[in-house]
C-alpha cells in the first residue's frame, strides 16, 4: 500500500515537471540577403537552395533581395522593407545568411546542415499557426497568425514584436532578372505587415494565444499570384533572438484562372534609317483551362498606343498570334511592350512567363545635326541618353551618363576632375564577357572640313586577372550599314591607373588622358556616324568625356590674311568669362558670333560693326556648359576659334 502510494506521487510529480517545462518544436527562420547582379550569389545561391529543400521541415526561409552590387526588379519593386531589414543586422555583403536572428552564418556557401540541426534543436516555449488565403479576384491576400505560449510560465521578453511578410514562394524567371545567369528565385520577400517594425507581442500567460489578422491590397508588381505565401516570426530587437517561426506555403493555381504566355514577334526598322515598326506578340494557353477572350496592350516608349481585344477559343497548349498595324518610329530608342491586361475577363495569374515582353529598336536621323560634335554631357541627365546619340546594348544598365552621386563618389568624375559628368562603361559588375554597348552618334556633315579629327578624354582601369575589356571606335557612311574601325584598345593599352581590384571611379586630374584619332579620311563626307563600342572583360570601369570631332571650316578661310593668326580667345576652358582678342590690318565691317557645337547661334558679340586697323577685345559671358565655335568674320573672310566652358 505505502509502495504504490509513493509510486503515484512520483508519477503526479513527473506529470507537473513535463507541464512546467512543456516546449514546442521549433522552425528555423532562414534569412538570406542576395541580388540578382551578384555573381558570388548566383555561384553559391543553388547549393544553398538545395540545401534548404532537403531541411525544409525544419526550415522556414526569407529572402531579401538588396539593391547592390547591380540591378534587381525586386529590390526596386519594395526597397523600403528592404532597407529596413539590410539596418536591423547591418548587412554590408551578400551574399549574407542570418539563422535565427542571431547567427551571421556568413555566405550562402558557408551555410551548414549542421548549423541548421543546431538551431532546430534549441527548445521554444511559443507555438505558432500561420495561414492565408486570396479574395476571388486574387486582389487581396488575407493572413492570419496565431502565436501561443505552451509552457507553464508566462512569456514576456519586453521589446519583443511579430513580424509578418507576403512572399513569393517559386520566381523562375524566363531570363535572367540581372546581370548573372541566376533565374531561379525562392521564398522572395515582397512586403512586411504591418511594417518591417512588426506588431508588439503582448505577454502570455501559460496557454494563452495572440492573434493578427491582415488585409492587404496586393500591389501591381506580384509576378504569380499562384506562388503567394506567408512568413511569419518571433523576434526580440535588440538581442535579435528569434523565438519561433512558421510559413503558410503557396496554393497553387486559383481555380477557374486562366495564363497566358508571351513571345515577342514584332517586324522592327532593318537599318538605323529604316523607320517601319510592326508590333507583334504570340500568345500560348499555359493553363489547363480554355481561354476565349484577353485584352493585349501595346505600349510605345511606355504610352498605351492600341489594344487588341480577342476572342475566340484557344485550347491549353494552343497559341495565336496577334500584329498590330504597321507605325512610323522616330530617330533614337524605341521600345515596345505588350502587356497582358486580362484573360477570361480575369487577371493572369502568372506574369513570369510574359516578362519577356518588351524588346528596343534603335534608329538614328536622316539629315545630319551638325558639321561638328563637342559632347561634355553636363547638360544630360543621369542614366539616360545624350542627345543626338542612341545607347545600344546587350545589357541596357552597363553605359550611361552618371555624376560622382551615382557611383557613390565625392568630387568631380568628368575629365580631368574639372566637370561633375562623363559616360561610364560599368566592366565591373559585367560578368557577360563578350557582349558590348556602343554610343552612336547621329551623323555629322563634313563636307566643308579638312583635316577632322576625334578627339576625347578618358580614364580607365585594369582588374587583375581579368579582362581584356575593350574600347573600340567605328564610322560609318552608309547609316550604319557597315562600319569601317578607326581605334581599338585593350587594358594596358589604353590603362590611364595601376589595375585595381577595387572599384574604379577617377578623382583626380592625373588619372585622366586623351586620345585623338585621325579621320581626314572622311574629309567631304555628306554624312559621318561615330561609334563608340565596349566590350566587356569583366574588368574595371571606363569613363569618357569631352568627345570631340573637329576640322578646319574650308569655306572660312581668311584668304587675304586679314585675320590669320591675329584671333585668340582665352581662357581655354573657360568658365565665368571667355575674352575674344583680335586684329585687323585695316578698317574693316566685323562679325563676331557664337555658335554652339549644333551650329545654334547662342550669342553675337559684334553685327556688322566698322572697327578701325589694330587690337580689338570681346568678352562673353557664357550661360551653359559645353563646346562652342566663335567666329570673328570681315567682308574678305573669317576664323573660328573653339572653346570649351565647364561652369
Amino acid at each position: 500500500m505505502n509502495k504504490m502510494r509513493a509510486f503515484l506521487l512520483v508519477a503526479s510529480l513527473l506529470l507537473v515537471q513535463n507541464f512546467a517545462f512543456a516546449q514546442a518544436q521549433r522552425r528555423v527562420l532562414i534569412e538570406h540577403y542576395t541580388q540578382a547582379s551578384c555573381g558570388p550569389c548566383a555561384a553559391q545561391n543553388p547549393a544553398f537552395n538545395t540545401l534548404l529543400f532537403n531541411n525544409w521541415d525544419k526550415v522556414v526561409p526569407l529572402k531579401y533581395q538588396v539593391w547592390w552590387p547591380g540591378y534587381d526588379p525586386m529590390y526596386d519593386q519594395n526597397p523600403d522593407d528592404v532597407d529596413a531589414r539590410v539596418a536591423y543586422y547591418g548587412v554590408t555583403g551578400v551574399p549574407n545568411v542570418r539563422i535565427d536572428g542571431t547567427l551571421d552564418a556568413g555566405t550562402s556557401g558557408s551555410v551548414t546542415a549542421t548549423q541548421i540541426n543546431n538551431a532546430y534543436a534549441v527548445t521554444t516555449p511559443l507555438e505558432m499557426e500561420l495561414i492565408h488565403s486570396l479574395s476571388a479576384d486574387l486582389s487581396t491576400i488575407y493572413i492570419n497568425c496565431v502565436v501561443t505560449n505552451v509552457s507553464a510560465e508566462t512569456f514576456d521578453v519586453a521589446n519583443t514584436v511579430v513580424r509578418v511578410a507576403v512572399m513569393e514562394q517559386e520566381l523562375i524567371f524566363p531570363e535572367p532578372p540581372g546581370s548573372t545567369d541566376e533565374v531561379d528565385f525562392y521564398n522572395v520577400m515582397r512586403k512586411m505587415l504591418p511594417s518591417p517594425d512588426g506588431t508588439p507581442l503582448t505577454a502570455l500567460a501559460a496557454g494563452e494565444s495572440f492573434e493578427l489578422n491582415f488585409e492587404y491590397a496586393l500591389p501591381d508588381y506580384i509576378y504569380r499570384y499562384d506562388q503567394l505565401g506567408a512568413v511569419a516570426f518571433v523576434q526580440t530587437n535588440g538581442s535579435r533572438v528569434v523565438h519561433q517561426a512558421a510559413m503558410s506555403e503557396a496554393l497553387g493555381a486559383p481555380a477557374g484562372f486562366a495564363d497566358l504566355g508571351l513571345e515577342l514577334a514584332s517586324s522592327g526598322p532593318e537599318s538605323y534609317c529604316d523607320y517601319a515598326l510592326i508590333p507583334g506578340a504570340n500568345l500560348v494557353n499555359d493553363s489547363e483551362l480554355e481561354v476565349t477572350s484577353f485584352d493585349l496592350e501595346l505600349l510605345i516608349n511606355g504610352e498605351v498606343a492600341a489594344t487588341e481585344n480577342w476572342t475566340g477559343s484557344l485550347m491549353p497548349g494552343m497559341s495565336t498570334n496577334v500584329t498590330f498595324p504597321e507605325m512610323a518610329v522616330e530617330p533614337g530608342e524605341t521600345e515596345v511592350e505588350f502587356n497582358i491586361a486580362a484573360v477570361n475577363g480575369n487577371v493572369d495569374y502568372n506574369r513570369m512567363n510574359e516578362l519577356v515582353n518588351t524588346e528596343s529598336f534603335y534608329t538614328l536621323s536622316e539629315e545630319p545635326f551638325a558639321e561638328e560634335i563637342a559632347e561634355s554631357f553636363e547638360m544630360t541627365p543621369n542614366l539616360t541618353t545624350p542627345v543626338h546619340t542612341i545607347i545600344e546594348s546587350n545589357d541596357p544598365l552597363r553605359m550611361g551618363v552618371i555624376n560622382a552621386a551615382v557611383v557613390g563618389a565625392t568630387g568631380q568624375v568628368g575629365a580631368y576632375a574639372a566637370s561633375s559628368k562623363s559616360i561610364m562603361v560599368d566592366f565591373y559588375q559585367w560578368s557577360g564577357v563578350g557582349e558590348q554597348c556602343h554610343l552612336v552618334f547621329d551623323k555629322i556633315d563634313l563636307t566643308n572640313r579638312a583635316d577632322s579629327r576625334l578627339r576625347f578624354d578618358y580614364a580607365f582601369a585594369n582588374y587583375p586577372g581579368f579582362g581584356p575589356d575593350r574600347l573600340t571606335i567605328a564610322v560609318s557612311t552608309d547609316c550604319g550599314e557597315s562600319w569601317t574601325q578607326v581605334f581599338t584598345g585593350t587594358n594596358n593599352e589604353i590603362a590611364t591607373v595601376a589595375a585595381s581590384t577595387a572599384y574604379f571611379v577617377p578623382t583626380s586630374a592625373a588619372q585622366w588622358d586623351s586620345i585623338s584619332v585621325d579621320l581626314s579620311a572622311y574629309d567631304g563626307a555628306e554624312e559621318l556616324n561615330i561609334r563608340f563600342t565596349g566590350q566587356s572583360g569583366y574588368g574595371n570601369n571606363l569613363f569618357m568625356d569631352n568627345i570631340e570631332v573637329t576640322g578646319t571650316i574650308i569655306n572660312a578661310v581668311d584668304e587675304p590674311g586679314l585675320l590669320a593668326n591675329k584671333v585668340s580667345t582665352y581662357p581655354n576652358p573657360a568658365s565665368d568669362l571667355v575674352t575674344v582678342d583680335f586684329q585687323l590690318v585695316e578698317n574693316s565691317a566685323v562679325n563676331v558670333s557664337v555658335y554652339d557645337a549644333a551650329g545654334k547661334l547662342v550669342a553675337t558679340l559684334a553685327n556688322n560693326s566698322n572697327m578701325i586697323a589694330g587690337d580689338h577685345r570681346l568678352t562673353w559671358a557664357p550661360a551653359l556648359s559645353g563646346l562652342y565655335l566663335i567666329r570673328v568674320a570681315t567682308e574678305n573672310g573669317a576664323v573660328t576659334e573653339r572653346v570649351s566652358v565647364i561652369r
